[in-house]
């Protein structure tokens, strides 16, 4: 076999190197010249374990579904920070098409998106699957809204005290 490079006569093992991305096979002298060059033979490594990602198990992850009024809540919400559409879609890295759809209702979106939404617009629009939003009885405010009638109520209920204190005080 002869040197690829200087053409003697290669005696013993060949050296591989490497020069404009061309390999040539030399002699003993010339890889010495050109080690810079020497293509290096790769190690066998050992083979790296494959990374999966930790799942939960399917019957551990809470199932949601949209709210219902999310168009609603998703305008309101952005028109409240001051952001045009553009803004939210660049933020969100969505088309502003996206966010015209979303607020119009014509487009569900996903649980991502949602999630996304929820978190840059800080308001909620992923509810556990089987929820519904009616109010239970024990579910009341602290303070109760009044009606026309209690404040009817009220109003004879001072009357009546004052009628009892006129009362009162005239007959001493």
């Amino acid at each position: 076999m002869e040197c690829e490079l200087c053409g003697k006569t290669i005696s013993g093992k060949p050296t591989k190197i490497r020069i404009e991305g061309v390999v040539l096979l030399v002699c003993s002298d010339c890889a010495r010249k050109y080690s810079e060059f020497i293509v290096k033979r790769p190690q066998a490594r050992a083979p790296r374990p494959i990374r999966r990602p930790k799942r939960t198990p399917l019957s551990y992850e809470p199932q949601y579904d949209i709210v219902e009024d999310y168009s609603e809540r998703i305008k309101e919400a952005r028109e409240m920070l001051g952001l045009t559409r553009e803004l939210l879609a660049r933020e969100l890295g969505e088309k502003e098409s996206v966010i015209r759809r979303l607020e119009a209702g014509s487009l569900v979106p996903t649980i991502d998106m949602a999630r996304r939404l929820e978190r840059l617009l800080r308001i909620k629009l992923l509810v556990p699957k089987g929820y519904e939003e009616e109010p239970s009885i024990t579910t009341r405010s602290v303070r109760p809204e009044l009606t026309l009638g209690d404040i009817v109520v009220i109003r004879e209920r001072r009357e009546r005290k004052r009628r009892e204190a006129n009362e009162g005080g005239s007959s001493r």
